[in-house]
Order: structure tokens, then sequence, then C-alpha cells
């Protein structure tokens, strides 16, 4: 299994915070020209089997490379009461679906999958959609199955399977050991 390197580590923690290119560049640990930004991030993509940024920071943090959103949210302490369809599209983010994917999905239009990404977002009390796949996860909104279906049906836990940071014995993924990043 191919391992991050601390620059693609570090690369995802930004990622998952919502930096843009020119923040991502501008990190020392990283050494990238803005323009080779989105040819990295479809790297570790592909290292870690993931599709999309809320994808990767759902990933990142069942397996414990990102333990906790980059602003402080309520939404850690009481687990908000999104609606179905709310949790749906939450879900869905984490499984590395986009937007029109959902809407389709969903039977909805675009414009109302918009309407819902806003409320999830002020729910949880963040400013992305990756923040958002962290917040579920940590939360238990967000099951280790919705990220990866070769994964248990059980939300993160500290006792769990992945309190090792690694998947249970027999079950596959595209990263070894991962390093605890703070954000």
């Amino acid at each position: 299994m191919p391992q991050l390197t601390a620059a693609q580590r570090r690369l995802t923690v930004l990622v998952t915070g919502g930096a843009n290119s020119r923040q991502i560049a501008a990190e020392p640990e990283i050494r990238l020209r803005p323009e080779g930004v989105r040819d990295a991030i479809d790297t570790v993509l592909a290292a870690t089997g993931t599709r999309t940024p809320a994808h990767l920071a759902a990933w990142a943090t069942a397996r414990r490379i990102v333990t906790r959103p980059v602003h402080p949210t309520g939404a850690l302490i009481t687990t908000p009461a999104l609606p179905r369809r709310q949790r749906q599209l939450l879900r869905g983010w984490a499984g590395g679906k986009v937007n029109a994917e959902l809407a389709a999905e969903m039977g909805i239009a675009s414009t109302t999958v918009r309407s819902y990404g806003k409320a999830v977002l002020a729910g949880l009390g963040v400013g992305c959609a990756p923040q958002a796949a962290v917040v579920g996860v940590l939360t238990g909104l967000v099951l280790l199955s919705h990220i990866n279906p070769a994964w248990p049906a059980e939300p993160l836990t500290g006792t769990g399977p992945f309190a090792n940071g690694r998947p249970p014995e027999g079950r596959t993924d595209a990263v070894g050991t991962p390093a605890l990043v703070l954000l």
C-alpha cells in the first residue's frame, strides 16, 4: 500500500480545511507553484482512492489524519438534528459525490441541492463541504461505510476498529499508517 508523504499529508489537511490554491502554494512544507496545486490534489485523491475534497476530508478524518474542524463548532458538543435530506446530502459529500450526482440520485433540482448544502453548512457551523464531512464523521452523522463501502457501517469511535487509525483486518485501504495531524 502506498503511503502519503509528509507534504501530501499536509496538503490533505489544507484541502480539508478549505484552503485555496494560493494558500496551499504558500505553505513551506508543500513547495508548489499555484498552477501545480490542482495536480498535487489530484495525486492525493488518486493515492487515497477518494474523488472530491469532501470525500478526502471524510477519509482523512476516519484515518485520523484530521482530528477536528478548522474552527470550533457547537456541532461537536451537541450533534445537530439535520433533516433526512440534509443528512443524505452530507453522506453523499462524504462518499465522494458531487452536487449534480446528488441531485440526480435524490430526484431534486440542483438549486435545491445547493439550498440543502447551505443548510447543512449552517447546521454544522462550518464554511465548506470538506469541513462538513469532518464534522459529520466526528459526530457520527456519517458512518465509515458512507466513506468507503468496504468499511464497517458504524461511526468512528475511540475504541472501534479505527481507533488505531487503520481499517479492520481484512479490509483494504490505499494508505498505510497515517500521521496524526491537527488543524
